[in-house]
């Protein structure tokens, strides 16, 4: 079984040579990532406050909006996965902006708290899966092989991107248009850039190929949602990613009211946020490039105890510089988890079932990140603190550090 993965896995590079670049297909990924996490994990922290003032709402309340889609997304993602590994990706992704268009524009038109919270589950949990990672990680890794961690790092900038934009226009569309002036005008970006760019951008991608084994061999990956969810590799990495975009999920989306709890000028977010994407960059690219060189399970490792560090420098010195310092570990590790998680999967599963494993690990983040907006809000509201948060994303980070160390590729007889 090795050396016809081997051969395998040489045949990919060789043919990945003689193909068109593939480099407009990460670029297109990078777009749909920047549109995509820009808003939801960067620019619903601005939405919290006007949300709560409009509609008198609780702080819980309004994260129930996070939630609920959250949740959505935990009973579509096997189902999307499935699709991932079947059906033209330039379909399911033009598909998802024209849900995700009309989505904020149904938002923007809200009446109160609960149709606000309605609205953003139903339609923000399929574009947040076929514009992320659950299709674009199969789709990059399936497009590349000897530069497979580079080009899913450099598709991942797409997040940081977005943070770097999405902070400051955020904050001049609520200022000079209102949250739901703002809302429309993102909804009509999408429907005017990223759809176009998507049609032209994600063309020849090649089709899942059933002899895509696992390079470690003994073991492949069962096709069946079942037989994946029976890998104990599946657990030992599942569980560790989904804490790492729980707590950066978590700290993003409060990042606004967090400054607020702790005296610092709300006027800062937008500067002191920016941190995060650019340690995102460096941790995508850094990461990225040593993934095709080094191993994989080490470098993600690292990436949990360097978001480790960020959320205790958060909680311990909530000053300019200590929020500073913290978001750029921060940021700098959610940008290592991504290339370093996308391409350890195919070496552990292989790339023909690549979208139904993370279909399958989907729900799992699906339920870790759930739970932390839920912490977030419900300890805010019982002890008008972050601190509570802060301190359970810190020993859940170790937790999975430990699990992670515990995950064996070797190869097995």
């Amino acid at each position: 079984m090795e050396p016809d993965s081997a051969q395998d896995e040489q045949a990919r590079a060789t043919a990945a040579k003689r193909a068109p670049s593939r480099w407009p297909v990460v670029a297109g990924a990078m777009l749909a990532q920047m549109f995509t996490i820009g808003f939801y994990s960067y620019a619903f922290s601005f939405l919290v406050l006007p949300l709560q003032a409009e509609f008198g709402a609780t702080r819980a309340e309004v994260m129930y909006a996070m939630t609920a889609s959250t949740l959505a997304g935990f009973l579509l993602a096997p189902l999307l996965g499935a699709l991932v590994d079947r059906h033209p990706p330039r379909r399911l992704m033009c598909a998802a902006t024209l849900v995700y268009a009309g989505g904020l524009w149904l938002l923007s038109a809200s009446p109160d708290i609960g149709a606000f919270i309605a609205v953003f589950a139903l339609t923000m949990a399929l574009p947040n899966n076929l514009l992320g990672v659950l299709l674009i990680n199969p789709l990059v890794s399936r497009c590349f092989v000897a530069t497979r961690g580079r080009a899913l790092g450099i598709a991942a900038l797409g997040p940081s991107l977005g943070g770097f934009l999405a902070p400051p226009s955020f904050v001049y569309l609520l200022e000079h248009f209102g949250w739901r002036g703002g809302l429309q005008i993102y909804a009509a970006a999408l429907l005017l850039v990223l759809l176009p760019v998507l049609w032209l951008a994600i063309r020849g991608v090649p089709c899942p190929d059933a002899r895509a084994r696992s390079t470690t061999p003994g073991k492949n990956a069962g096709n069946g949602f079942a037989a994946i969810l029976a890998r104990r590799e599946y657990w030992l990495i599942g569980i560790p990613v989904g804490l790492s975009f729980c707590t950066i999920a978590g700290v993003l989306a409060n990042f606004t009211p967090y400054l607020v709890s702790v005296g610092l000028p709300v006027g800062d977010a937008g500067r002191l946020l920016i941190a995060s994407p650019v340690g995102g960059v460096i941790g995508k690219l850094l990461f990225g490039h040593a993934a095709d060189r080094l191993d994989k399970k080490r470098l993600l490792l690292t990436a949990l105890l360097l978001m480790l560090g960020g959320v205790t420098l958060l909680a311990l010195v909530p000053s300019h510089a200590g929020v500073l310092c913290a978001m750029l570990a921060i940021g700098m590790a959610s940008g290592a988890t991504s290339p370093t998680w996308g391409a350890l999967l195919p070496q552990v599963f292989g790339l023909a079932a690549y979208g139904r494993v993370m279909g399958a690990m989907s729900p799992l983040i699906t339920l870790l990140v759930t739970g932390g907006f839920a912490l977030a809000g419900i300890s805010f509201d019982a002890t008008g603190s972050y601190l509570t948060m802060l301190w359970s994303f810190a020993a859940a980070l170790a937790v999975g550090a430990l699990l992670l160390a515990a995950l064996d590729l070797r190869p097995r007889g």
